[in-house]
Order: C-alpha cells, then sequence, then structure tokens
C-alpha cells in the first residue's frame, strides 16, 4: 500500500479586517479538507500583509521556501481558495508548469470544485483565475481613482510628511503643517548651503551637534548609532519643492533606477498647495542655483553601468555594500582628471564607518578574483535535477537516486568554478557569488586584508541557478 499524499497548506491575506476570512480559519478548513481525505498536512505556509497581484506563491516570504527549497517534502498544494493562492492567469500557468515538472505535484482548493489533474479541471481553475483577476483589477481601479482625487486635494495621503512639516487632524483626514522643529534645521541647513559651505560640512557639523536626523524624526534609524545625516539625504530635502508648500509625488526617470519630485498640477495645471513654506520662493530659487554649480563643477557620475562585485564586497568596518564612486576635478587646462574610488556608502569621517577606500582594479577585483580561484577555483559546478519518487523504485537510474521519496540531485556539470568564470565578465561572475552566499569583509592589508566568507553550501545554493 502506498502512503498517502503529504499536504502542504498555504494562507494568504492582503488585509485582515471584518469582511476577510481570517488566516486561523483558512488553514482549519484546510486542515479538515486534508484529514477527509487521509492526506497527511507536513507544514504550514502562512504569508500575511501580501497581495497575490503584486507578489507571486513564488516570491512570498514563506511560500517560496517550501517551492524552491523544501519541494522534495509534500506532493500536493492546498489553499482555502483560489484567489488566496493566485490572482493572476499567468502566475497560475506558471505554477502548473511548476508542480508537473515537480514531481507531478496537485493544486487543490478546499472551497472549489477543481483537479488540476485533468484537462477539465485546469480549464476550470483558468476560468476561476480569470475572474480573480478581473476582481483584483476593479479593486485596484477604485483604489487608483481615490488615490488620484487625493492627490489633487489639499489633504494628506497617510505617508511620511516631508521633513520640516507634520500632519494634523481636520475634518475627519490628515494635513500637513510647518514644524517649527524640523523646519528650523531645513532653514539653517539652506542658509548655510547658500553661503557655500559644502553639503558634506553642514551634515558633519549636524552629526557633531546631535541634531536629529531624518532617520531619528521618523524613527526609521536601523544603522543602531543617532544622528547620522547622508549629504544625499539633505541634498534631496534641499531641492524638493515640497519646502515651497506644494503638493508633489514621485515620477520615474526613464533609464534609471531612482525617481524625482514633481508638483502635484489640478485639473486647470495649476499646482496643488498643501502648506504654508518653509522657504520662500526667492530663498528657494537662489538655494536651486547654488546646488545646480556645485553639481556642474563636481561633475556626472561614472557611465559604467555598475560596481563590480556590487552585494558581494561588504564593508569590513560596518557591514555595508561597497559602490564604485566617481569624481571629477577640473584642470586648469578646462580637461577634467576622472578619479573612480570603491568606497563604503557611509560618508567619509562619519561616526558609522571608518571610510576605507579601494581602487577597483587593483585592491578589489585582482586580488578577490586570486582569493575565490584559490578557495573554490578547483569545485566542481553543479546543477539541480529534481527527481520523483517513481524514478527511484526497481532499478535505480543513477547511482545517487538511492532515497525512497522526492529529492534533489546535483548533477556535476564537468567544469569547475575557474572554468566557468574563465570567459565571463566581472559583473556576472558577481551574480555567481551571490547566488551562491558568498560575501567578502573588504579591508586594508594594513587593517587585517579582505576577508572571503563561503558558506558551506555555496555549490549547492548556485546548482538552483545553472540551467
Amino acid at each position: 500500500m502506498g502512503r498517502s499524499l503529504r499536504a502542504l497548506i498555504t494562507a494568504r491575506l492582503t488585509v485582515h479586517t471584518e469582511a476577510t476570512t481570517s488566516p486561523e480559519r483558512q488553514i482549519e478548513e484546510c486542515r479538515s479538507f486534508c484529514a477527509l481525505r487521509g492526506w497527511e498536512v507536513v507544514g504550514v505556509a502562512r504569508d500575511l500583509s501580501v497581495s497575490a497581484t503584486a507578489v507571486p506563491p513564488w516570491k512570498r516570504p514563506e511560500l517560496s521556501l517550501w517551492l524552491d527549497d523544501r519541494a522534495p517534502e509534500f506532493d500536493v498544494i492546498v489553499f482555502w481558495r483560489l484567489d488566496r493562492f493566485v490572482r493572476l492567469v499567468g502566475d497560475l500557468h506558471q505554477m502548473i508548469e511548476w508542480a508537473e515538472s515537480h514531481g507531478g505535484k496537485a493544486l487543490v482548493s478546499a472551497t472549489e470544485p477543481f483537479d488540476l489533474t485533468s484537462p477539465t479541471g485546469k480549464a476550470t481553475a483558468t476560468m476561476i483565475a480569470t475572474f480573480a483577476q478581473m476582481e483584483a483589477r476593479a479593486a485596484a481601479e477604485r483604489v487608483a481613482s481615490s488615490r488620484a482625487h487625493l492627490l489633487t486635494s489639499a489633504r494628506w495621503g497617510g505617508s511620511t510628511p516631508p521633513f520640516g512639516y507634520r500632519t494634523y487632524a481636520r475634518d475627519g483626514g490628515r494635513y500637513l503643517e510647518v514644524n517649527p522643529e524640523t523646519a528650523a534645521i531645513v532653514r539653517e541647513a539652506a542658509r548655510r548651503v547658500i553661503g557655500g559651505e559644502p553639503i558634506n560640512a553642514v551634515c558633519r557639523d549636524f552629526e557633531e551637534r546631535g541634531v536629529p536626523s531624518p532617520a531619528d524624526t521618523y524613527r526609521r534609524n536601523k544603522s543602531g548609532k543617532d544622528f547620522i545625516w547622508y549629504p544625499r539625504t539633505l541634498k534631496g530635502i534641499l531641492t524638493s519643492p515640497t519646502l515651497l508648500g506644494w503638493k508633489t509625488r514621485s515620477e520615474d526617470v526613464p533609464g534609471r533606477m531612482y525617481k524625482n519630485r514633481v508638483l502635484v498640477r489640478d485639473q486647470n495645471g495649476h499646482p496643488v498647495r498643501a502648506a504654508e513654506e518653509v522657504l520662500s520662493q526667492e530663498t528657494f530659487d537662489r538655494l536651486q542655483d547654488v546646488l545646480a554649480a556645485s553639481a556642474a563643477r563636481t561633475g556626472r557620475r561614472s557611465a559604467l553601468p555598475r560596481t563590480p562585485l556590487l552585494n558581494v564586497i561588504k564593508c569590513g568596518g560596518c557591514g555595508k555594500n561597497l559602490q564604485l564612486h566617481t569624481t571629477r576635478k577640473r584642470r586648469k587646462d578646462g580637461t577634467y582628471r576622472v578619479t573612480e574610488r570603491i568606497r563604503c556608502l557611509s560618508r567619509a569621517a562619519s561616526p558609522a564607518c571608518p571610510g576605507y577606500v579601494f581602487h577597483p582594479v587593483e585592491e578589489i577585483i585582482t586580488p578577490l578574483m586570486g582569493m575565490l580561484i584559490d578557495a573554490i577555483g578547483d569545485s566542481p559546478v553543479t546543477r539541480r535535477v529534481y527527481v520523483q519518487r517513481a524514478e527511484t523504485t526497481g532499478e535505480s537510474r543513477h547511482p545517487s537516486d538511492h532515497a525512497v521519496e522526492d529529492h534533489w540531485r546535483f548533477e556535476p556539470l564537468g567544469k569547475t568554478f575557474a572554468e566557468r568564470w574563465e570567459d565571463m565578465e566581472i559583473t556576472d561572475i558577481g551574480e555567481d557569488l551571490v547566488r551562491s552566499g558568498i560575501t567578502i569583509r573588504c579591508r586594508p592589508e594594513e587593517h587585517g586584508g579582505h576577508v572571503l566568507e563561503i558558506p558551506e553550501d555555496f555549490r549547492n545554493r548556485l546548482a538552483k541557478f545553472v540551467s
């Protein structure tokens, strides 16, 4: 007699209200459903405050762990309703393909009658998902319409207020007003920058005086150290038209990863006022001229697409990512001297970090690649293959297929890490290292030098992504 099916229960909820079904009820009904069929519940994946429209199953915090590493541990995924599992037809189709390629697993709803092992069941599931997607789209349109109306009114939308302002309650809504404490900080910074003082110097002085930074003011400080002022943050505050009392929104910059703050305008094209001004129009204009002139003297950033070994190289002082920084200094003949260095995200002389600086090639790429080749260059590269239980019954198809249950098999590709990296660009090698979980703590030689941090299962981690 074969063993009973092993069930993984998944519960998801975007927002818990009186009109929604609680995760506890979802899980209880799924358990009862499994008990009636004699299925063994081997685990529960709870993903709360997660939208099924925005986040597919394979990206949810708990469910993704089961779908990735723990797939051999279950035979069927049970959910309360299909819209608790997926809302997009494309996500459903992708999950069906995943289930078929991982031992023919089943996807089952505890309250809706369909069986994905049959063509009719798949068609029914697709139809249900279509209606779920239509419902989600209608809800999104209602929310978008409400946000659009709120955006063009004087009411505040509920997010963190701009630095220099605070919110207050009125007529059942929230509105902006000038915050005397933080507005004084903004005005002081603006006055000093207009007077010719660099933003870096202003930030350093604020830290020495213990002036609360935006992260401290909004209780978002995750550094563990108080009053860390970042020049980029202060510059963003000083360039925002919010300081004039206008309402703003974020707008994508074509071809860039960052966003700009732009004015919100009403139907007549006029800016929407949200509060009184922190800076006068004259002061704000003078401030923008000074900042623009400073940016012109500094020059543009490096045209390189990304930092070599990004998310792999870490600061040996504070643990943050190291990034490529480019400076341009104008010579007397009108040409520019371009200098590229890799350094920590922390500002130089900041109490958060000793501020290590490295030459990109001589002090980072060349020595680190040598260390990596010495440490793991001879290790074989493998790929991960899902082995079904049916393959291991009777005569084994592979010497390593000795387990009775479904399992992962790691097959050598016939090349080592050194051979794999021989013809790869440094950015591609960096992706391999990120997927392998390998990081490098970088320090100058006089401070101990670089230290490799290689997890024991680095080969198996990379094997998930190797075809």
